[in-house]
């Protein structure tokens, strides 16, 4: 059954989603191409232009995807499962924990597309610079040889990769446990949904703040900090996060999906 439901909801959302995909690619080979274009044109003013036109377009083009796949997503969510569309599907004999771990599967495999797809976007740009682009890929090697003291393994970008997976997921369950938590108000449920996400925005704020802080004592207590501690990437403390933040907002959904499903 899971992968019914899978299949069903990528068959609902992967022509919206490719297209806004492909608009990624398409405007990438334009940008390309018009940089190429400034190197070998004689004709330097109206080059140099459309250059510029076509780069803040391909920007302003980068934005609109990411936040409307976000947007699009969250709208399906909302729709298919407290909207009209929930009346069909919660009617199914379908379990609840098939129903949330299919749409959060497939919306982070959307996220991810698009994530990944912008990454290579850039790369690709640096890369047509030349130079400019190697030597930044030095200087970046060289800025994260070490750290903490630690040389980059291969373990260690294998487990980064992970905990950055598992954040992408905590992101998708977090919108879908404020949504179902702003169906527990009779009234303004969307308006209580966005005051979830706030609301918890800030407790995660909070929380990460306080880390720091203990973390940076405890290292000036020990003499063993570094000089740089809000700028270190350490992987276990994203996957951590990420995990907590998963299995929380997971019950979350689940429990008002289950047990206090409201639908009027």
């Amino acid at each position: 059954m899971l992968g019914k439901l899978m299949k069903y909801e990528w068959k609902a959302t992967w022509k919206l989603l490719t297209a806004a995909n492909l608009l990624t690619v398409v405007m990438t080979i334009l940008a390309w191409c018009m940089i190429h274009a400034v190197e070998y044109s004689s004709d330097f003013r109206m080059v140099d232009f459309m250059a510029v036109m076509v780069i803040l377009t391909y920007v302003l083009s980068m934005f609109v995807v990411y936040v409307g796949t976000a947007i699009y997503l969250i709208y399906r969510f909302y729709t298919s499962t407290y909207g009209d569309q929930g009346y069909l599907l919660h009617t199914l004999p379908v379990d609840t924990h098939h129903i949330i771990i299919a749409k959060t599967l497939v919306s982070a495999i959307w996220v991810g597309i698009s994530v990944i797809l912008m990454y290579l976007s850039v790369l690709v740009l640096f890369m047509s610079s030349g130079d400019a682009f190697f030597n930044m890929m030095e200087g970046m090697v060289d800025a994260i040889e070490f750290i903490n003291g630690e040389e980059i393994s291969v373990f260690m970008l294998v487990m980064t990769l992970i905990a950055g997976i598992f954040s992408i997921f905590a992101r998708v369950l977090k919108i879908g446990a404020c949504i179902s938590l702003g169906q527990l108000s009779s009234n303004h449920k969307l308006m209580c949904s966005f005051g979830w996400y706030v609301g918890i925005y800030l407790v995660e704020c909070v929380i990460s703040g306080v880390y720091f802080v203990i973390r940076l004592a405890f290292e000036e207590f020990t003499s063993q900090g570094d000089y740089f501690p809000y700028f270190s990437t350490q992987w276990e403390t994203t996957l951590l996060a990420g995990i907590v933040s998963c299995v929380a907002f997971y019950i979350l959904t689940w429990y008002v999906m289950s047990r206090k499903l409201n639908l009027d």
